[in-house]
């Protein structure tokens, strides 16, 4: 086994433990639909990062032939990406939901700054990861920035107004999935 494959294994096995989380916390709301108050926002940011945890597992293949030392330093950067993801994953749902009564509305504005911080720190380390190994230029990166400023006002002047986050969540919905319509065959870190 080369080292991107044995580093692969290891992202592979946290983006699954990611998709794992989403699964699970739909299949609890499915399985609990009668107690369960469903909130847009909350369905959109769910689909958005498990469509991140897909393009990450996607996009790791690319680093087989774009890292050509695999020092511990450069296995750390690549994994912090997919483990902010698991951590967004495992937030996004509260635990033991089957058989109680779960308003995501409320779920979500209890939990959505930490998620934020979260998704603000993910988006820095895509930054970096895309400069340091992908050598991307700053001025390409341009929307994964506007992103993270969209993070970062909404955790800075704590934005709370539901208008706000529906339209933040409608926005970062449709980037990622026409990103990857419209990119589907190259896919390259983006958000």
């Amino acid at each position: 086994m080369d080292p991107f494959e044995y580093v692969v294994v290891l992202t592979s096995l946290i983006i699954g433990l990611g998709i794992a989380q989403i699964l699970t916390g739909f299949a609890d709301v499915l399985s609990n639909l009668k107690n369960t108050k469903i909130y847009l926002p909350h369905i959109l940011f769910t689909v958005v990062i498990f469509l991140l945890l897909i393009q990450e597992w996607w996009i790791n293949y690319q680093y087989a032939t774009e890292i050509d030392s695999w020092t511990l330093k450069t296995v750390l950067a690549i994994l912090a990406y997919p483990i902010l993801l698991f951590v967004m994953a495992r937030m996004i749902f509260p635990t033991g939901i089957r058989g109680n009564e779960t308003d995501f509305k409320e779920y979500y504005f209890d939990q959505w700054r930490y998620i934020f911080i979260i998704g603000f720190a993910k988006v820095g380390v895509s930054i970096i990861q895309n400069i340091v190994i992908s050598n991307a230029t700053l001025l390409s990166l341009w929307p994964q920035f506007l992103y993270g400023a969209a993070y970062a006002a909404f955790v800075i002047f704590n934005i709370k107004q539901p208008k706000a986050h529906l339209a933040f969540q409608i926005i970062t919905f449709l980037v990622t999935v026409g990103y990857i319509i419209i990119n589907g065959d190259e896919l390259m870190a983006y958000l």
